[in-house]
């Protein structure tokens, strides 16, 4: 029995054992094509496309069915075969809208589902911009963890070394109670971090579905960005499709507005049984709408339906200054996130690891105590943890600018 529940636990654990890490590119396929956001919007882009073809039709005809000339009083009252002009009448009656009011109809129809395609665009824009900062912020923070896990030794060590060194010539005052203080302040940042790596795999989650045992992994996008290309073509951006359709719109509202100047109208054919000593009917009627005073109904709704046109382009106006704004502020913002970075690499990180070399070196020597040593290492990673975070900031932002304007590309 023991080995038979060995084995099933054993069996249990392969697939997650063997499960592959979830790379970038797939949780932004995933994201992108399984968000819940997303099929809703795509429901919703189906529902306007449905509403095309039905907009331009005719309405449905009319089924009239009645008594007409029933005598109510005299010597015939309430008889219904007496009176030649009492009969039973059925007929049909069909509405006939203007055909530029169809065709208004069938383009407004049309403007609506290019929105909701556009809305569909920005809805899986919005998953996989979520699920790159989700994946990103999960990926840093298990980095972080290991390298604040190494630096956590670090301080237990540089505790024993300043306890063991008490009594000694070259033992500072208060040394281990500060290391010790030091190992406590490094606990909290992990316990955040931990947390942090918790949070971005719920996050995740939201936009990619259940992980698993697909956890973050492999290595963090490289993003190749064209600073030119991107203001070049700044009106790439989704929100600008999105403003396009509603102007769109608009110009196919006030086209319906303008169509109702043009009169509708409409027939019915009765068929009228009487007694069949009068003999039947048939009766063939037209009837004309008369826009007689559009200076107070349709004129007020064509100028109304031309101000949303003027409040439509102002709105993209306002858009296109808006991220015109928002481009500047994130090239300034990257450009000083790589400037950071690259200090880091030539002259924070090779100084601190020089320095770690000339106190070991000292420490070797026996000039320079154990814990000096080790507070150079740790100076060390604490610089490498400070270059992780610089990463992670920049490749969180050259992924919102290679997502949104669509002109760069990430290996």
């Amino acid at each position: 029995m023991r080995r038979a529940l060995l084995l099933l636990c054993v069996v249990g654990l392969v697939p997650a054992a063997l499960a592959d890490p979830l790379s970038y590119a797939e949780a932004l396929a995933r994201a992108g094509a399984n968000a819940p956001s997303v099929a809703a919007k795509g429901h919703a882009l189906d529902a306007a496309r449905f509403s095309v073809r039905p907009a331009g039709q005719l309405p449905d005809p009319q089924l009239a069915v009645g008594l007409d000339n029933a005598p109510i009083s005299g010597p015939d009252r309430y008889r219904l075969n007496r009176d030649e002009m009492t009969m039973l009448s059925v007929g049909v009656m069909q509405d006939v809208p203007s055909k530029p009011k169809r065709d208004a109809r069938t383009a407004l129809a049309t403007a609506q589902a290019a929105s909701a395609g556009a809305v569909l665009d920005l809805a899986r824009l919005e998953a996989r911009l979520g699920a790159s900062r989700a994946w990103l912020d999960s990926y840093f923070a298990a980095k972080q963890i290991v390298a604040l896990d190494a630096i956590n030794a670090d301080y237990a060590q540089l505790s024993e070394a300043s306890t063991a060194a008490v009594g000694t010539a070259s033992a500072a005052p208060g040394a281990a109670l500060q290391a010790r203080l030091e190992a406590a302040k490094i606990a909290d940042r992990l316990s955040e971090t931990r947390a942090m790596k918790a949070a971005a795999d719920a996050d995740l989650e939201r936009w990619v579905g259940p992980l698993g045992g697909d956890a973050p992994g492999q290595d963090a996008p490289t993003f190749v960005l064209d600073v030119d290309h991107l203001r070049a073509h700044l009106d790439h951006h989704l929100d600008f499709a999105t403003s396009a359709a509603e102007i769109q719109q608009a110009k196919a509202g006030l086209d319906l507005a303008r169509a109702d100047t043009h009169p509708d109208w409409g027939w019915q054919l009765m068929y009228e049984k009487r007694d069949p000593v009068f003999g039947d009917m048939v009766s063939l009627g037209l009837k004309f709408n008369l826009p007689l005073f559009q200076s107070t109904r349709q004129s007020p709704t064509i100028d109304a339906r031309r101000a949303d046109i003027a409040r439509a382009r102002a709105d993209r106006d306002a858009m296109l200054r808006e991220h015109t704004a928002m481009l500047e502020a994130r090239l300034a913002t990257r450009t000083a996130l790589t400037d950071r970075l690259n200090r880091a690499d030539t002259v924070m990180l090779p100084l601190a690891r020089q320095r770690e070399a000339v106190v070991a070196a000292a420490h070797q020597a026996g000039t320079t105590p154990l814990g000096s040593a080790i507070e150079a290492r740790i100076a060390v990673k604490e610089v490498q943890l400070d270059r992780l975070d610089l990463e992670h900031r920049l490749a969180v932002l050259n992924s919102v600018l290679s997502l949104e304007y669509e002109v760069a590309g990430h290996e």
